[in-house]
């Protein structure tokens, strides 16, 4: 029987490495495809999957097997469950393939296996960074006590992607800004304390030679201390030549967003005033909002220079959506996929025709009606100017009626020579047991349309 080079066969499971069932039916193969298979089944086991607590508990188990048999010991005598009462070595040294180092994980197993010895937390973390391999990601939880673990300078080198909270320890920052500069992901969650050392976070972000990403995660329930942010975001105006996509969840403080010319991706959170300057973005391929103000967004879009492709505006606060609507058209010509909320107003309506008269190449269209939004109004225009590359389309409707269902059959209609449409629709009440009525006539109309092949597949409450 032939058998293929190893290099052949890591390329192909480099192909799956998304596709965990075809992995694991490669790990039975024989042993050449076994042993090029465990590495990349655990190169992130944390993150590969929705563990469950079970399936936590096994992975961690895994873990401490690499422990040696005095810190074993010691776990028993602690009465620490380990699930297996007999050791057992492993077959492969499976931490030595990680590359994701995830203390949150690790810090979140060791308190529910009750692990408070700090000797033996320190003996965990040291099979990760005591065995010569290099990191490309690490996330430290705000908790995490910096004392335990003896930082290897080598393993971190080639990191990619670092996340913190601002609660951490200032010493952490201060000690990892001096040896890493490959960081291009960084991910900061600024919460309610912000104890760490605002000057440690800047001199990281400067340290680093290549930052393409940056997100700055705040609950927009807990109020902003403007001082901090003001820091943060200055200092990613060193970086404007390298950041390409940015998150931020509250309303800039400073105008840093006008020096970040390079950005293709801006996603924008809760701040639902408006601001005092043009920020241009010619860039910009991805724009995502949530509850912003439709005047901001517009301004956004009026600044770029036709590069968007996708829009999604999650409940814009409804300011001006005549001007977003008109941005939109004006100043997006090769639009792809545009998600957005609308209200009951007739010149909405008309501008969301031009909207799709210009905007040719929309291929995924997602509408949130708000209220009592007129559905029949808007499925008329869809029936008479939807784009022929459309492919999907998925409709929020907080309670579909007749009239609703009558139009849809329109649209549907005015489809028979066009490629077939995923077709979903969202709604807040068609579950309720007096609704049953109508979300059967609903489900029959979609499933005769799949029939007649003018809907490829459809999604329903």
């Amino acid at each position: 029987m032939l058998k293929l080079n190893r290099d052949v066969i890591f390329l192909i499971l480099e192909e799956l490495q998304n596709d965990s069932k075809s992995l694991y039916s490669c790990l039975l193969i024989n042993r050449t495809w076994c042993e090029t298979t465990v590495p990349i089944l655990w190169k992130d086991p944390t993150s590969r999957y929705d563990l469950t607590d079970d399936a936590c508990n096994i992975l961690f188990n895994k873990i401490l097997l690499h422990l040696s048999e005095e810190s074993r010991n010691k776990l028993k005598n602690q009465e620490i469950d380990l699930l297996i009462e007999i050791y057992k070595r492993p077959l492969f040294n499976y931490i030595s393939f990680w590359k994701h180092l995830d203390l949150c994980f690790l810090e979140y197993m060791m308190n529910v296996f009750k692990i408070k010895n700090s000797k033996i937390s320190n003996e965990v973390l040291k099979l990760f960074t005591n065995n010569g391999k290099k990191f490309i990601s690490l996330s430290i939880p705000e908790s995490f006590n910096y004392h335990l673990f003896s930082w290897n300078e080598h393993c971190f080198l080639e990191l990619e992607y670092f996340y913190f909270d601002c609660n951490i320890n200032s010493d952490i920052l201060k000690e990892l800004s001096t040896i890493i500069t490959s960081i291009k992901n960084l991910e900061l969650n600024i919460k309610y304390k912000n104890t760490t050392d605002p000057s440690r976070i800047v001199k990281l972000i400067e340290a680093q030679k290549n930052l393409k990403e940056v997100s700055l995660i705040h609950d927009y329930y807990i109020k902003i201390n403007e001082s901090y942010h003001k820091i943060l975001e200055e200092s990613l105006i060193k970086c404007a030549n390298t950041v390409q996509y940015l998150k931020i969840d509250w309303k800039p403080i400073t105008n840093f967003l006008s020096y970040l010319v390079n950005l293709v991706s801006l996603k924008l959170s809760y701040f639902y005033t408006n601001w005092n300057y043009s920020v241009s973005l010619p860039l910009l391929k991805y724009l995502k909002a949530n509850g912003v103000s439709s005047e901001v967004l517009a301004s956004i879009i009026e600044n770029t220079k036709g590069n968007l492709n996708e829009i999604i505006i999650n409940y814009q606060h409804h300011h001006n959506d005549k001007r977003l609507i008109k941005a939109i058209y004006q100043h997006c010509p090769n639009l792809n996929y545009l998600k957005l909320s609308l209200l009951n107003k007739d010149m909405d309506i008309i501008e969301f025709q031009n909207l799709l008269i210009n905007c040719k190449f929309i291929n995924i269209l997602d509408i949130i009606g708000i209220g009592d939004f007129i559905w029949n109004e808007l499925l008329i225009i869809l029936t008479k100017y939807s784009p022929i590359n459309l492919l999907k389309l998925k409709l929020f409707c907080y309670l579909p009626n007749s009239n609703f269902i009558r139009s849809l059959k329109l649209f549907l209609d005015s489809r028979k020579n066009k490629s077939p449409i995923f077709l979903q629709i969202d709604s807040m009440r068609l579950w309720e047991r007096q609704q049953q009525p109508m979300l059967q006539q609903l489900e029959h109309l979609l499933k005769e349309y799949k029939v007649k092949g003018i809907i490829k597949d459809f999604e329903c409450p």
